[in-house]
Protein backbone atom coordinates (compact mmCIF):
# COMPACT_ATOMS: atom_id res chain seq x y z
CA UNK A 1 0.00 0.00 0.00
CA UNK A 2 1.25 3.40 -1.04
CA UNK A 3 2.24 6.08 2.12
CA UNK A 4 1.22 8.95 3.31
CA UNK A 5 3.54 10.68 5.59
CA UNK A 6 1.60 12.50 7.83
CA UNK A 7 3.49 15.62 10.43
CA UNK A 8 2.46 18.30 12.62
CA UNK A 9 4.26 21.45 13.67
CA UNK A 10 3.95 22.26 17.04
CA UNK A 11 4.32 25.98 17.17
CA UNK A 12 3.88 27.80 20.09
CA UNK A 13 1.05 31.04 19.57
CA UNK A 14 4.10 32.80 20.34
CA UNK A 15 6.08 31.50 17.81
CA UNK A 16 3.42 32.11 15.50
CA UNK A 17 3.27 36.15 16.79
CA UNK A 18 7.10 36.32 16.20
CA UNK A 19 6.69 35.46 12.42
CA UNK A 20 4.27 37.57 11.80
CA UNK A 21 6.73 40.55 12.93
CA UNK A 22 5.31 41.21 16.66
CA UNK A 23 7.87 40.76 19.62
CA UNK A 24 7.51 37.38 20.81
CA UNK A 25 5.38 37.19 23.80
CA UNK A 26 6.03 34.67 26.49
CA UNK A 27 4.48 31.03 25.31
CA UNK A 28 1.22 30.50 26.78
CA UNK A 29 1.91 26.57 26.34
CA UNK A 30 -1.72 25.76 24.66
CA UNK A 31 0.50 23.94 21.87
CA UNK A 32 1.08 21.18 24.00
CA UNK A 33 -1.28 21.34 26.36
CA UNK A 34 -4.39 21.37 24.62
CA UNK A 35 -3.69 21.33 20.94
CA UNK A 36 -1.36 18.29 21.22
CA UNK A 37 -3.94 16.49 22.79
CA UNK A 38 -6.53 17.05 20.82
CA UNK A 39 -4.59 16.08 17.37
CA UNK A 40 -3.43 13.07 19.16
CA UNK A 41 -7.60 12.00 20.05
CA UNK A 42 -8.03 12.71 16.41
CA UNK A 43 -5.02 10.90 14.77
CA UNK A 44 -6.39 7.09 16.80
CA UNK A 45 -9.90 8.05 16.06
CA UNK A 46 -8.67 7.66 12.38
CA UNK A 47 -6.28 5.44 12.86
CA UNK A 48 -3.29 7.14 11.73
CA UNK A 49 0.41 7.87 12.99
CA UNK A 50 2.39 10.82 12.41
CA UNK A 51 5.40 13.05 12.95
CA UNK A 52 5.43 15.88 15.71
CA UNK A 53 7.81 18.40 14.67
CA UNK A 54 8.82 20.36 18.20
CA UNK A 55 10.35 23.18 19.07
CA UNK A 56 13.20 22.26 21.70
CA UNK A 57 13.48 24.58 24.01
CA UNK A 58 9.51 24.88 24.70
CA UNK A 59 8.90 21.10 24.31
CA UNK A 60 11.46 20.96 27.75
CA UNK A 61 8.72 22.48 29.55
CA UNK A 62 5.86 19.84 28.87
CA UNK A 63 7.63 16.87 28.95
CA UNK A 64 5.18 14.61 30.27
CA UNK A 65 3.40 15.63 26.06
CA UNK A 66 6.25 14.91 24.60
CA UNK A 67 6.56 11.46 26.04
CA UNK A 68 2.70 10.53 25.73
CA UNK A 69 3.64 11.32 21.94
CA UNK A 70 6.12 8.27 21.42
CA UNK A 71 4.24 6.12 23.80
CA UNK A 72 1.38 6.60 21.40
CA UNK A 73 3.20 5.34 18.82
CA UNK A 74 4.26 8.41 16.87
CA UNK A 75 7.57 10.15 15.81
CA UNK A 76 8.97 13.29 17.39
CA UNK A 77 11.29 15.21 15.21
CA UNK A 78 12.73 18.57 15.69
CA UNK A 79 11.92 22.30 14.60
CA UNK A 80 14.80 24.01 15.86
CA UNK A 81 15.65 24.73 19.56
CA UNK A 82 13.89 28.14 19.62
CA UNK A 83 12.33 28.86 16.14
CA UNK A 84 14.29 31.46 15.48
CA UNK A 85 13.47 33.76 12.40
CA UNK A 86 15.01 34.66 9.85
CA UNK A 87 16.47 30.68 9.95
CA UNK A 88 18.81 30.77 7.01
CA UNK A 89 20.59 33.94 8.64
CA UNK A 90 21.44 32.37 11.45
CA UNK A 91 25.37 32.65 12.64
CA UNK A 92 26.80 29.51 12.12
CA UNK A 93 27.09 28.96 15.83
CA UNK A 94 23.50 29.43 16.53
CA UNK A 95 22.51 27.74 13.43
CA UNK A 96 24.62 24.97 15.08
CA UNK A 97 22.57 24.88 18.48
CA UNK A 98 19.33 25.17 16.45
CA UNK A 99 20.54 21.92 14.54
CA UNK A 100 22.53 19.70 16.83
CA UNK A 101 21.45 21.20 19.95
CA UNK A 102 17.63 20.34 19.87
CA UNK A 103 18.28 17.23 18.18
CA UNK A 104 20.38 16.11 21.72
CA UNK A 105 17.80 17.68 24.07
CA UNK A 106 14.18 16.14 22.29
CA UNK A 107 16.09 12.48 22.50
CA UNK A 108 16.76 13.12 26.11
CA UNK A 109 13.16 14.70 27.18
CA UNK A 110 11.54 12.47 24.27
CA UNK A 111 14.10 8.85 25.08
CA UNK A 112 13.73 8.13 21.46
CA UNK A 113 15.46 8.76 18.99
CA UNK A 114 15.20 12.20 16.27
CA UNK A 115 15.87 11.51 12.91
CA UNK A 116 14.24 14.56 11.32
CA UNK A 117 14.38 18.13 10.96
CA UNK A 118 12.43 21.24 9.36
CA UNK A 119 13.43 24.18 9.14
CA UNK A 120 11.45 27.37 10.31
CA UNK A 121 8.98 29.05 7.86
CA UNK A 122 10.59 26.04 5.32
CA UNK A 123 13.75 28.70 5.37
CA UNK A 124 16.12 26.16 4.28
CA UNK A 125 19.83 27.65 2.96
CA UNK A 126 22.20 26.13 1.44
CA UNK A 127 23.99 24.69 3.91
CA UNK A 128 21.19 22.92 5.85
CA UNK A 129 21.55 19.24 4.04
CA UNK A 130 25.52 19.27 5.25
CA UNK A 131 24.60 20.72 8.65
CA UNK A 132 22.14 17.70 9.52
CA UNK A 133 24.27 15.54 7.84
CA UNK A 134 27.00 16.19 10.51
CA UNK A 135 24.23 16.37 13.54
CA UNK A 136 23.48 12.53 12.57
CA UNK A 137 19.52 13.48 11.28
CA UNK A 138 18.38 11.13 9.22
CA UNK A 139 15.97 13.22 6.53
CA UNK A 140 14.82 16.89 5.92
CA UNK A 141 11.29 18.00 5.59
CA UNK A 142 11.97 21.25 5.09
CA UNK A 143 11.21 21.63 1.04
CA UNK A 144 8.44 23.41 -0.44
CA UNK A 145 8.89 23.06 -4.33
CA UNK A 146 5.49 24.81 -5.27
CA UNK A 147 4.70 27.59 -7.50
CA UNK A 148 2.92 29.19 -4.75
CA UNK A 149 6.07 29.49 -2.59
CA UNK A 150 6.59 33.06 -3.34
CA UNK A 151 2.85 33.83 -2.83
CA UNK A 152 3.04 32.38 0.66
CA UNK A 153 6.05 33.97 1.17
CA UNK A 154 4.34 37.38 0.44
CA UNK A 155 1.50 36.26 2.57
CA UNK A 156 3.49 35.74 5.63
CA UNK A 157 4.56 39.71 4.74
CA UNK A 158 1.53 40.99 4.70
CA UNK A 159 -0.08 39.71 7.60
CA UNK A 160 3.03 40.59 9.91
CA UNK A 161 2.73 43.57 11.66
CA UNK A 162 6.29 45.29 10.33
CA UNK A 163 5.19 44.04 6.58
CA UNK A 164 8.73 42.51 5.97
CA UNK A 165 9.26 38.96 5.02
CA UNK A 166 10.69 37.37 7.62
CA UNK A 167 12.79 34.86 5.47
CA UNK A 168 15.91 35.08 4.10
CA UNK A 169 15.38 32.72 1.10
CA UNK A 170 14.67 34.37 -2.33
CA UNK A 171 11.02 34.39 -3.10
CA UNK A 172 12.04 32.08 -6.09
CA UNK A 173 13.94 29.57 -4.01
CA UNK A 174 12.73 26.18 -4.19
CA UNK A 175 10.21 26.40 -5.98
CA UNK A 176 11.53 23.82 -8.76
CA UNK A 177 12.78 21.48 -6.61
CA UNK A 178 11.95 17.65 -6.68
CA UNK A 179 8.86 16.94 -5.68
CA UNK A 180 9.10 13.47 -3.98
CA UNK A 181 10.93 11.96 -1.63
CA UNK A 182 14.68 11.45 -2.36
CA UNK A 183 18.25 10.41 -1.81
CA UNK A 184 20.92 13.69 -1.46
CA UNK A 185 24.87 12.62 -0.75
CA UNK A 186 26.29 14.04 1.66
CA UNK A 187 30.09 12.92 1.80
CA UNK A 188 29.52 8.76 2.19
CA UNK A 189 26.28 9.67 3.62
CA UNK A 190 22.92 9.57 2.40
CA UNK A 191 20.02 11.83 3.68
CA UNK A 192 16.63 11.94 2.64
CA UNK A 193 14.23 15.32 1.65
CA UNK A 194 10.29 14.96 1.91
CA UNK A 195 9.10 17.97 0.72
CA UNK A 196 5.42 19.40 1.60
CA UNK A 197 2.97 17.34 -1.07
CA UNK A 198 1.93 18.76 -4.46
CA UNK A 199 -0.25 18.27 -7.45
CA UNK A 200 1.58 16.76 -10.73
CA UNK A 201 2.68 19.41 -13.18
CA UNK A 202 1.27 22.24 -11.55
CA UNK A 203 2.58 21.95 -8.34
CA UNK A 204 0.29 23.22 -5.93
CA UNK A 205 0.32 22.53 -2.25
CA UNK A 206 -1.32 19.83 -0.62
CA UNK A 207 -1.38 20.58 3.48
CA UNK A 208 -3.85 21.45 5.76
CA UNK A 209 -3.53 25.56 5.85
CA UNK A 210 -4.91 25.53 2.38
CA UNK A 211 -8.13 23.62 3.36
CA UNK A 212 -8.60 27.57 5.07
CA UNK A 213 -7.47 29.79 2.02
CA UNK A 214 -9.05 28.01 -0.66
CA UNK A 215 -12.72 26.73 -1.23
CA UNK A 216 -13.48 24.02 -0.67
CA UNK A 217 -14.18 22.37 -4.04
CA UNK A 218 -10.80 23.61 -5.25
CA UNK A 219 -9.04 21.73 -1.95
CA UNK A 220 -10.65 18.40 -2.80
CA UNK A 221 -9.17 18.68 -6.21
CA UNK A 222 -6.02 19.51 -5.32
CA UNK A 223 -5.92 16.38 -2.57
CA UNK A 224 -7.60 14.12 -5.25
CA UNK A 225 -4.26 15.47 -7.49
CA UNK A 226 -1.61 14.92 -4.94
CA UNK A 227 -3.11 11.89 -3.94
CA UNK A 228 -3.05 10.16 -6.99
CA UNK A 229 0.63 10.61 -6.88
CA UNK A 230 2.69 7.55 -7.29
CA UNK A 231 5.59 8.33 -4.74
CA UNK A 232 4.52 8.74 -1.04
CA UNK A 233 3.23 11.97 0.29
CA UNK A 234 3.99 14.46 2.82
CA UNK A 235 0.72 16.56 4.71
CA UNK A 236 1.17 18.91 7.34
CA UNK A 237 -0.91 20.37 10.36
CA UNK A 238 0.12 22.94 12.74
CA UNK A 239 -0.75 23.03 16.10
CA UNK A 240 -2.92 25.70 15.99
CA UNK A 241 -4.78 23.75 13.83
CA UNK A 242 -6.39 22.20 17.15
CA UNK A 243 -7.06 25.28 18.78
CA UNK A 244 -9.38 28.08 19.33
CA UNK A 245 -9.10 31.57 19.63
CA UNK A 246 -12.21 32.63 21.80
CA UNK A 247 -12.32 29.00 23.61
CA UNK A 248 -8.95 28.37 24.29
CA UNK A 249 -8.56 32.07 25.33
CA UNK A 250 -5.10 32.92 22.98
CA UNK A 251 -3.64 35.92 22.24
CA UNK A 252 -6.17 37.67 19.72
CA UNK A 253 -3.82 38.65 17.28
CA UNK A 254 -3.21 35.28 16.63
CA UNK A 255 -7.33 35.73 14.60
CA UNK A 256 -4.83 36.57 11.23
CA UNK A 257 -3.51 32.66 11.09
CA UNK A 258 -5.37 30.83 8.35
CA UNK A 259 -8.53 29.27 9.88
CA UNK A 260 -8.21 31.18 13.21
CA UNK A 261 -11.88 32.43 12.47
CA UNK A 262 -13.66 28.82 12.60
CA UNK A 263 -15.09 27.18 15.94
CA UNK A 264 -13.24 24.30 16.79
CA UNK A 265 -15.67 21.79 16.22
CA UNK A 266 -15.74 23.46 12.50
CA UNK A 267 -11.71 22.84 12.77
CA UNK A 268 -11.62 19.37 14.43
CA UNK A 269 -14.34 18.34 11.88
CA UNK A 270 -12.14 19.39 9.06
CA UNK A 271 -9.28 17.72 10.67
CA UNK A 272 -10.72 14.44 10.53
CA UNK A 273 -12.54 14.17 7.54
CA UNK A 274 -8.96 15.33 5.74
CA UNK A 275 -7.10 12.31 7.26
CA UNK A 276 -9.84 9.82 6.57
CA UNK A 277 -9.40 10.85 2.68
CA UNK A 278 -5.81 10.60 2.94
CA UNK A 279 -6.26 7.24 4.30
CA UNK A 280 -8.51 5.77 1.77
CA UNK A 281 -5.76 4.50 -0.77
CA UNK A 282 -2.56 5.13 1.83
CA UNK A 283 -1.44 3.95 4.70
CA UNK A 284 -0.76 6.96 7.14
CA UNK A 285 2.44 6.64 8.93
CA UNK A 286 5.15 9.29 10.83
CA UNK A 287 7.79 10.67 7.89
CA UNK A 288 10.41 8.29 9.50
CA UNK A 289 8.68 4.99 8.09
CA UNK A 290 8.61 6.84 4.60
CA UNK A 291 12.15 6.74 4.92
CA UNK A 292 12.49 3.36 6.46
CA UNK A 293 10.81 2.04 2.78
CA UNK A 294 13.32 4.23 0.78
CA UNK A 295 15.91 2.38 2.27
CA UNK A 296 14.60 -0.97 2.16
CA UNK A 297 16.69 -3.02 -0.71
CA UNK A 298 14.45 -3.95 -3.87
CA UNK A 299 12.58 -6.43 -4.12
CA UNK A 300 14.09 -9.77 -5.46
CA UNK A 301 17.92 -8.58 -4.25
CA UNK A 302 19.45 -9.56 -0.39
CA UNK A 303 20.85 -6.97 2.12
CA UNK A 304 24.43 -7.48 2.72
Amino acid sequence: MRLAGLSVDVDSVASHLEGYGFERPQDDGSAYSTAVPRALDVFDRVGARGTFFLIAEEAEKHTDTVREIVRRGHEVASHSMTHGLPFANLTEERSRSEIFDSKVLLERISGARIDGFRAPSWDAGADLIAELERAGYRYDASAYPSILLPLLRRAIASRSAGGAVRTVSGLWDGVFGRTGPHRLTVGNRTIYEIPVATTPILRLPYYHTMSYVLPGPAFRLIGIAARARRCPISYQFHAVDFLDTAQDDLDERIARHPGMELSLSTKLTLAQDCLQRLGRARQVVPLREIVDSLDRPPAGRLST
